[in-house]
């Protein structure tokens, strides 16, 4: 009877053990180096805020974050290493919204679905696009622009950064919207479709802040509207296309966000999501991000996951009413 009770003890405390060792490691989380997947080459704008963002990160966690660049495949390389790696916290994705809300409606096959193998810790920030033409363009406003497109049908062209990206996204949905004709140019990346933009080549395009700023700053294109809900505090003078006209628009904008794999658990997602957002606020970061024409948020939590779920269903939509596109 004793040997049959210190039995039941034994294993009684054994299971407690076992039971409380995964809640001790998520107290303590975290103890040992986090490993973030940024999906794109190193140098680029979402990279170098990312790099930020981990050493602010590391800071306030007390472990180091080291930057993995996985690059290609339309960020699917860096997405699906991440979908695939262990529920444990200490491997995290760094990436465009775009990887998340757009690739399931234009890639004929992803290796992992997003919806269900990722999970949403905190957005990082976000940037308006803009609708750009040459400086020498006549067009000063979004309305002198659409109407110089209706007198002289398919005349008007627009670049991008590529096909399916949310430059060709927007541009689409913007001459739908404007009912005009407005024929897509895709070029591999902002730099080359903006160096054409002012060579004459093309009649607009569509670019994030952070890739055009400084031609902006320097008189090479003009803005004529942007997306987001209200003008951006680096562009006060640019309207946006709610105020021009398009409030469907609005929300067509770009940002970046910190993803878990789904295994992950709950509380250390959500230590990381509320250090993210004590993070993003701190003055320098703001400043750093907003060079590069983000707005820091720290958007997190039930919140963040509901954006992410209404700018899915946003694009979708978009990419439908495109007939659909398809990438392989």
């Amino acid at each position: 009877m004793k040997r049959s009770t210190f039995i039941t003890a034994a294993a009684l405390c054994a299971a407690g053990v076992w039971a409380a060792g995964p809640a001790a490691a998520q107290d303590n989380y975290p103890t040992r180096a986090i490993r973030m997947v940024v999906p794109y080459a190193a140098g680029g704008g979402v990279d170098a805020i990312a790099r930020q963002v981990g050493r602010k990160l590391s800071d306030a966690l007390g472990q180091p974050v080291t930057v993995d660049n996985r690059p290609g495949a339309g960020a699917i390389i860096g997405l699906d290493a991440v979908a695939k790696a262990p529920g444990d916290g200490y491997t995290i994705l760094f990436t465009a919204g775009s990887s998340i809300n757009i690739n399931p409606h234009v890639y004929k096959k992803l290796p992992y679905d997003p919806s269900k193998d990722l999970q949403p810790v905190a957005q990082a920030g976000n940037t308006p696009l803009l609708l750009l033409v040459n400086a020498n363009n006549p067009a000063k406003t979004l309305a002198e622009f659409t109407a110089a497109a209706k007198a002289k049908p398919g005349s008007a062209t627009f670049g991008s950064y590529g096909n399916a990206t949310t430059g060709h996204l927007l541009g689409t949905a913007f001459a739908k919207e404007a009912k005009i004709d407005l024929m897509h140019v895709p070029f591999k990346g902002a730099a080359p479709a903006l160096t054409d933009l002012m060579g004459g080549q093309i009649t607009a395009v569509i670019a994030d802040l952070g890739s055009a700023a400084g031609l902006i700053k320097g008189g090479k294109v003009r803005a004529l509207a942007q997306t987001g809900t209200k003008r951006t505090a680096a562009l006060p003078d640019v309207p946006t296309f709610t105020e021009s006209g398009l409030p469907d628009l609005a929300g067509m904008g770009g940002w970046l966000g910190i993803f878990a794999p789904a295994k992950a658990p709950k509380p250390i997602v959500d230590k990381l999501g509320a250090t993210l957002n004590k993070v993003l606020q701190t003055p320098e970061l703001k400043a750093s991000m907003a060079e590069l024409g983000y707005e820091a948020t720290g958007l997190s939590g039930a919140k963040f996951d509901e954006l992410v779920r209404a700018d899915t269903a946003r694009w979708g939509k978009v990419v439908k009413d495109m007939g659909g596109i398809t990438l392989d």
